[in-house]
């Protein structure tokens, strides 16, 4: 028996226990659980995927919250703490990655699919993680029991985020994280004066959102395969956007894919099918962010072809 076969009863057997315990066992259970599905990887798993990372919206920050700085500072740290296997992109100052960030700066509606696909192609990017945290609110609800309800305080801590295929522009995720606390009128005053972190209970669900957001998209991307982009063929040769950083190296050999049929999405937006494949090539030689191929078979290979593991 395989591997990863013997693990699955083993995630079945603490599945079974966590529900027998109780909540806070399920809870305590989780990021063990999620470790162990981690493992069950895609079958490049010897390549790097690359991965373009939006700045954080951080509407704490907009809300002078005194948490702002720390929630930017906890976000940036946290997925690659859960997922060392992915390369996170998103901070230099190229012209595409200029160009990425705002495309994910409109305040209407979702990013333009064909567009996120252009500039992730040019990029050499499998995803794209983009992620929103809300501006920590207080609410007055009901609480307790027939004529004993009463308007009390609660905090509202919330969070999404949201992963793109840069070959399709589908969401491979898209989530919403959430914590609601009761509070007294003292630790709703000190929040509503932007006295964030002076409420312990409050911080503490702030970053466990961080790690859940974290864990979720590793979770998504780590199983996803490896892929790359042709950005440049001439007579004899073919460039990708991937290099040595993701893993490529002189004599592998790679499958190569034409883009796939254009469809229109429920909300109007234009997805990509995966395109059927129309040869192979050979890595001659690689530097940091590039590579340089042969064809072995098949042909017709453009700019925008994707490329997958043989």
């Amino acid at each position: 028996m395989s591997l990863q076969s013997r693990k699955i009863p083993v995630l079945i057997l603490l599945l079974a226990a966590a529900l027998l315990c109780g909540c806070g066992t399920y809870s305590n259970l989780k990021k063990s659980t999620g470790k162990m599905v981690r493992d069950f990887r895609a079958p490049d798993d010897d390549l790097k995927k690359t991965v373009f990372r939006v700045g954080l919206n951080n509407q704490v920050s907009a809300a002078q919250q005194d948490m702002g700085a720390v929630i930017d500072s906890r976000y940036l740290e946290a997925l690659p703490q859960s997922c060392p296997d992915l390369f996170l992109s998103g901070s230099e100052n190229s012209e595409a990655s200029q160009a990425m960030n705002l495309l994910f700066q409109k305040s209407v509606g979702p990013a333009e699919s064909l567009a996120l696909i252009k500039i992730g192609k040019q990029l050499g990017i499998s995803a794209v993680v983009s992620s929103r945290f809300s501006a920590i609110a207080v609410r007055q609800q009901d609480s307790g029991f027939l004529w004993f309800r009463k308007k009390l305080p609660f905090a509202w801590v919330s969070a999404t985020t949201e992963v793109y295929d840069t070959e399709t522009g589908a969401k491979y995720l898209d989530e919403t994280f959430t914590r609601e606390l009761k509070l007294n009128d003292e630790t709703a005053e000190s929040i509503q004066k932007g006295n964030v972190s002076s409420v312990p209970a409050v911080e503490k669900a702030v970053f466990e959102i961080i790690q859940e957001m974290a864990d979720a998209v590793c979770d998504v991307l780590i199983r996803k395969p490896w892929k790359g982009y042709v950005v440049k063929v001439s007579e004899e040769t073919l460039t990708l956007s991937s290099g040595s950083r993701s893993g490529l190296s002189a004599g592998r050999v790679l499958k190569v894919y034409e883009p796939g049929q254009r469809i229109q999405g429920s909300e109007g937006q234009t997805f990509l099918l995966p395109g059927k494949k129309i040869g192979e090539i050979r890595i001659t030689t690689v530097s940091s962010d590039s590579a340089e191929a042969v064809a072995i078979s098949g042909g017709g290979f453009q700019v925008d072809n994707v490329v997958k593991t043989k």
